[in-house]
């Protein structure tokens, strides 16, 4: 597995911070991003790839999931509360996404990457549109957490928060994980 910057490299050079902070891949591959490169750090776990079938979903007492033609709903009381998006191929009912509901608006979004567990949950404002995106180490918990906003990124070390006021500090931070 190779660096994502590391096979764009061009593509990556010629663009300004602020083009590519916002996009991230989405677990589904396996080339390395500094987001799976500091995941995997923190993980408990090394893990198969798996995928999380929909019935599996973590979901509240009482709430029931439902394939819906391609895709799947979450249901409770008769409203719906969540999308439920497959992988390729649909048939399987594997997991990419989940997007929650509150009164019809998507207020957030959790992807699932290819070991089956939340890998990150984008959330989203009505009138700004994304705001933040969470990332979760195997054992659920979140380690990194970009504000998009003011294009902060917030690193949970263990008994501190690390701040990284751009996309090139939080990569070299990460790289240090590489180096040793």
């Amino acid at each position: 597995m190779r660096l994502l910057e590391e096979c764009y490299k061009d593509e990556f050079d010629d663009l300004p911070d602020n083009k590519y902070i916002f996009g991230h891949e989405d677990g589904q591959k396996t080339v390395l991003s500094p987001y799976r490169i500091l995941i995997n750090y923190y993980n408990k776990y090394q893990h198969e790839y798996s995928d999380l079938f929909y019935n599996n979903l973590d979901i509240p007492e009482f709430w029931c999931v439902y394939p819906e033609w391609d895709n799947g709903q979450i249901m409770y009381q008769g409203e719906k509360k969540a999308s439920v998006f497959f992988k390729e191929p649909i048939i399987k009912r594997n997991v990419h996404k989940v997007e929650w509901l509150n009164n019809g608006f998507n207020f957030k979004t959790d992807y699932y990457d290819l070991y089956g567990l939340k890998f990150f949950t984008e959330y989203y404002d009505q009138n700004m549109g994304l705001l933040m995106t969470s990332f979760y180490t195997d054992d659920n918990k979140e380690v990194l957490t970009i504000h998009h906003r003011n294009e902060v990124f917030f690193v949970n070390e263990l008994n501190k928060v690390k701040m990284f006021y751009s996309y090139t500090e939080f990569v070299q931070y990460v790289e240090s994980f590489i180096e040793g």
